[in-house]
């Protein structure tokens, strides 16, 4: 009976010790990027209003958030790999490619999709019509070009027209270029011929003159699909579920928002992005029916088929809910 005595003694002292010792700390600041254009939208709104602090303090946190605007895919992947940045945004093509390569360490996946938007691949000169005027003379601006959304747009295309050993046929035609100076290098009109860039930035090149339209991925992909997306490592959420799920709730407050206040979300988008036209020339785009802002992942198995048919990936997910965390599994993803 004492032996009895003492072990339950100790149990009931390990557990008065658990519940004084604080639960281990999540991260104190959390690091979030975020890139340019429209498609970025549900971002720029959880930026402007708060969102994600207000969403770690009803999860019992006092962080600090910091932003980062970057141009290109690549450095944002970067910066998440090193730890720089919590949360990653971009095509899905940029998330499917991390997803692939850390499948024994980091094990990045998404978190939700933010928007299905179409790209437009513009060009400057009458002759361009369709991907059989290309030449080699000519340079297309792709932002991230080789592992962007847009990038892979055009390799399916090619593959499409040209057969599926021709993917890479317009590749070295790509110049690099973040959507804002890709516009500019082709309006211009000086070694730019095209370029595929996204909303708000393909409607703009549109007004000027001389400015067409050659291709809408939505052309290729034969309807809405996922544009951009967020995506993070399974370490940082198994250490910090808190802010994860703080990161994730002010997202569906941003993406709620933006739907029923489509005036004031363009509004904020015109007020961060200085130079980026009229708050009527955004809501204009958001009441495009072939604009969505949402969070359901559209045909993000279709990228992860063509990516592994191609080469580009090794693993092939058996299910698009492979490729993301389960907040996302009661939406109708694909």
């Amino acid at each position: 009976m004492r032996h009895a005595r003492v072990v339950t003694g100790i149990f009931t002292a390990l557990a008065l010790m658990a519940s004084v010792l604080p639960a281990r700390a999540e991260v104190s600041t959390v690091n979030v990027t975020i890139q340019y254009g429209i498609g970025y939208l549900p971002l720029y709104v959880m930026r402007h209003d708060h969102l994600l602090e207000k969403h770690l303090q009803q999860e019992g946190l006092h962080s600090k958030v910091t932003w980062s605007q970057i141009g290109t895919g690549s450095v944002v992947n970067d910066a998440l790999l090193s730890g720089r940045t919590a949360f990653a945004g971009g095509g899905p093509p940029q998330m499917l490619t991390l997803w692939d390569r850390t499948q024994s360490n980091l094990k990045v996946k998404g978190i939700a999709a933010l928007s299905s938007m179409p790209m437009f691949l513009n060009a400057n000169q009458p002759r361009l019509k369709s991907l059989d005027d290309f030449t080699s003379s000519d340079r297309i601006a792709v932002a991230s070009a080789g592992s962007s959304i847009e990038t892979l747009i055009l390799q399916m295309a090619a593959a499409k027209r040209y057969g599926a050993a021709n993917f890479r046929k317009f590749d070295p035609l790509m110049v690099n270029l973040a959507h804002p100076d890709g516009m500019t290098a082709l309006l211009s009109k000086s070694y730019i011929t095209a370029q595929f860039t996204a909303p708000p930035y393909q409607y703009e090149e549109l007004t000027h003159p001389g400015i067409h339209r050659m291709l809408s991925s939505y052309d290729v992909t034969g309807g809405p699909a996922t544009f951009l997306m967020v995506w993070t490592t399974t370490r940082f959420r198994d250490e910090n579920p808190k802010t994860v799920k703080a990161y994730y709730d002010a997202l569906t407050e941003a993406t709620d928002f933006i739907n029923a206040h489509k005036r004031q979300a363009a509004a904020i988008y015109v007020q961060d992005e200085k130079g980026s036209g009229s708050a009527d020339d955004v809501l204009k785009m958001l009441n495009d029916p072939d604009v969505h802002v949402t969070m359901v992942p559209q045909h993000i198995m279709d990228y992860a088929k063509t990516m592994y048919r191609l080469g580009t990936i090794k693993h092939m997910p058996t299910s698009w809910k492979d490729l993301f965390f389960p907040e996302v599994y009661g939406l109708p993803g694909s």
